[in-house]
């Protein structure tokens, strides 16, 4: 079986059970032998007889299952599959098969349980991920089938293009679809955001400030909002109203790591060289090896060097240097990066920060 000569394989099982007939475990092990020959009638006898002769041998289900489907016997496979999920509720395989049987019998609401399942009991497994990522993928297209069939015109038809679109880094569609959705409902939470991601990622920073505004207008609790517009205001040299509300932000929510290098940034715009130091280590010390850390190193070196710590200054740029070559290494560099999440703002470029370094 190892060595993948599964006809030697069936001629020793074979053997075996003539031999042993009341033998469970060589049934058992026939059954995959045929299996993976291609002989499915027979894998299928032979793992019946294992049950027969041991009703609780677990695996043995979950291969009938898998001949079933194979077979396109799907309803045959999803009582085998359900049938080990009960003799073994944490195999992780049973249940993503039985969330593929349930994916082939056109069921993707009926198969996100079980894949959810199977993911919590193996987050890491390739196949779990595709196949629930893919049960996700369908539910949420025929939701959005079912929303374009009530009226192809509606402010959510244009929100959802609008994220498509932004998701494919389609940035000009993307705005395009946000500003008629904003247009049709002024008043819809998120919308004004969403759209200042856009023109952030757009490089339309003029425009992504009063979006930012008009969130908060409608949702003055909106933190990820405020945090974008603090964010967006110290890089615009704006920096005492920047400071304020990257403060408020991180009292109301400490986990927004990356407020520490806009807030750090912003207190070098006011002149506290000292509390932005502390911002900055924060924010190196929430993830030392992502691209944020990366400029917080950079930010450091012009403090220090401002300060005449020279010592420090070489340290913290001997750090970013090395995290820069890093980054080069492992990515491709984008135009335009794109807020994965509400809370994502565009990492500066490295190559441009550096560039009084390399002079």
């Amino acid at each position: 079986m190892k060595a993948g000569d599964f006809g030697e394989a069936i001629s020793a099982y074979t053997g075996l059970t003539r031999s042993q007939p009341d033998f469970a475990e060589g049934y058992f092990n026939l059954g995959l032998a045929l299996q993976q020959a291609g002989r499915l009638d027979d894998s299928r006898e032979a793992l019946e007889k294992a049950l027969h002769l041991k009703p609780t041998f677990r695996g043995a289900n979950l291969f009938l299952g898998i001949v079933a489907y194979r077979q396109n016997r799907f309803k045959d496979a999803e009582l085998s599959l359900q049938r080990e999920t009960r003799l073994d509720p944490k195999s992780a395989s049973a249940f993503m098969w039985l969330g593929v049987c349930r994916l082939a019998q056109n069921d993707p609401q009926g198969a996100i349980t079980p894949l959810d399942r199977a993911y919590v009991l193996n987050p890491s497994d390739a196949d779990i991920l595709y196949h629930r990522g893919r049960a996700y993928l369908l539910v949420a297209n025929a939701s959005y089938d079912a929303m374009f069939k009530l009226d192809h015109d509606s402010m959510r038809v244009h929100q959802v293009l609008a994220e498509a679109y932004a998701q494919s880094y389609r940035n000009t569609e993307a705005i395009s679809e946000f500003e008629i959705a904003v247009k049709m409902a002024p008043k819809q939470p998120g919308l004004h955001e969403e759209l200042g991601d856009q023109y952030w990622a757009a490089g339309q920073l003029d425009k992504a400030t009063p979006a930012y505004r008009a969130e908060l207008g409608i949702d003055p609790n909106a933190t990820s909002a405020k945090f974008k517009l603090g964010s967006l205001l110290v890089l615009n040299q704006e920096s005492q109203e920047g400071v304020r509300l990257l403060r408020e932000v991180l009292r109301a929510d400490p986990s927004l790591s990356d407020a520490h290098y806009y807030l750090g940034t912003g207190l070098m715009g006011v002149g506290q060289e000292q509390v932005a130091i502390h911002e900055f280590n924060l924010a190196i010390a929430a993830n030392p090896s992502d691209d944020r850390a990366m400029t917080s190193y950079y930010k450091l070196a012009q403090i220090y060097r401002k300060l005449h710590q020279q010592t420090d200054e070489h340290q913290a740029m001997g750090n970013f240097l090395r995290m820069r070559t890093q980054i080069k290494e492992r990515q491709d560099q984008h135009a335009v990066q794109v807020a994965r999440r509400r809370t994502d703002l565009p990492v500066e470029d490295p190559e441009h920060i550096a560039v009084s370094t390399d002079q």
